[in-house]
């Protein structure tokens, strides 16, 4: 004899090619809208630059700008001493320029700065005007993570190094300084240099002593015993806040009871 499977009806079929459809075409248009953010290359942020080479315009810094003392005696351009009080870059990446209005400043250094606003101002003023821009601010980071003292975002400073960066954020006594690294992160060619602290320490050895670029990330690994140490802590400490939360509650137990009188202990008041 032969099994003679029943046959699916239309509209049962119908539905589930509908749903099958629907599942699938929603996975693929969030995968397709993931995609669509992603980054090609660089950080991610809209300013790019290396800051140690030539300052540019970032997100959290302050623009000033020079002007000659004989552009603000100028009939009609006293709106420019605006240009002289330091003002913070918007969120939308423009600085406000009088007589122009915002113009866009993420990602240009001090003389293209300047050379752009130069160019706004002379299409709307009379007479010949060169100003130079100045960042007033220094608000350039990079990370540190791991066993280091200082967690987060550092703030850059003049010519730093590895060593340099290592002795501003410190590190606990976990720390394996035997395995530092020092991650560049790109979305096309991120590079991880993996770098003997101790050695260099040492031995004085300064050939891996790289120079510390905005945004790099410095994480310092904790030793074999440190990681045993950290997975404990990770394991007790919901437990410790446990004990915490009840030894909390006893202790307002206990307090109710003394003062509504429920307790046979003796508050003694000292004055």
């Amino acid at each position: 004899m032969t099994n003679v499977c029943p046959a699916i009806p239309s509209w049962l079929r119908l539905c589930l090619l509908a749903v099958f459809g629907c599942l699938t075409s929603c996975g693929s248009f969030e995968e397709v809208r993931i995609r669509q953010l992603m980054h090609e290359k660089g950080f991610g942020t809209r300013a790019n630059g290396d800051a140690t080479r030539e300052n540019y315009v970032g997100g959290l810094d302050l623009i000033q700008f020079l002007l000659p003392p004989e552009a603000l005696l100028q009939t009609g351009a006293e709106r420019l001493v605006e240009l002289t009080i330091a003002q913070p870059v918007g969120v939308d990446g423009t600085i406000f320029v009088p007589f122009v209005g915002p113009v866009y400043v993420l990602g240009k250094t001090e003389a293209e700065l300047g050379a752009l606003v130069t160019a706004q101002l002379r299409t709307v003023l009379t007479f010949e005007l060169q100003v130079q821009a100045r960042i007033t601010t220094a608000n350039k980071y990079f990370y540190a993570i791991g066993e280091s003292g200082k967690k987060g975002r550092v703030r850059m400073e003049t010519d730093l190094t590895l060593m340099d960066a290592m002795f501003t954020v410190q590190w606990t006594n976990l720390a394996n300084l035997g395995r530092i690294y020092l991650i560049r992160p790109d979305a096309e060619n991120p590079l991880v240099i993996d770098v003997n602290f101790r050695e260099m320490l040492t031995t004085g050895d300064m050939k891996p002593n790289f120079e510390i670029r905005e945004r790099d990330i410095l994480y310092v690994p904790p030793t074999f015993l440190g990681l045993i140490a950290r997975l404990l802590q990770r394991v007790l400490e919901p437990v410790g806040l446990a004990v915490r939360t009840m030894l909390g509650v006893a202790q307002i137990r206990s307090a109710y009871d003394v003062v509504s009188g429920q307790s046979d202990q003796q508050l003694f008041f000292r004055f």
